[in-house]
């Protein structure tokens, strides 16, 4: 089967996002891994104000996401994360190989730049 990178943006529950970030972005990248995906970069993104309520939050987290994956696995991640209670929406799209690897080594860059900031100098 083929493989390929994604880009998945997840609107978390912000109440349950603050009180436990690491669980709950995990629990997403859980999905993923669990259906032999590989995460390749992962970042929250923004806390926005709804438009409207959705499940009745008014307030939700977004989760970026870059993903690797055998294609058949798509439909069985988007199935798990429709049934999840901590994932209001989710949009997830296949990235052309050329924009992936531009983004992923954009992400990584700037990776290593802020770990170089955070380094104690000497």
């Amino acid at each position: 089967m083929a493989v390929h990178t994604y880009e998945g943006l997840f609107l978390l529950d912000a109440g349950r996002a603050s009180s436990d970030w690491e669980g709950v972005s995990g629990q997403v990248n859980g999905v993923i891994t669990r259906h032999k995906g590989e995460i390749l970069h992962t970042r929250p993104w923004e806390v926005p104000k709804l438009a409207y309520p959705i499940n009745r939050s008014r307030k939700g987290v977004y989760l970026l996401t870059y993903f690797s994956i055998e294609a058949a696995e798509l439909a069985n991640i988007e199935a798990d994360l429709r049934i999840s209670e901590f994932v209001l929406r989710k949009l997830i799209i296949k990235l052309p190989p050329n924009v992936a690897k531009d983004m992923l080594t954009h992400y990584t860059e700037e990776h290593h730049a802020h770990e170089e900031a955070a380094a104690p100098t000497a």
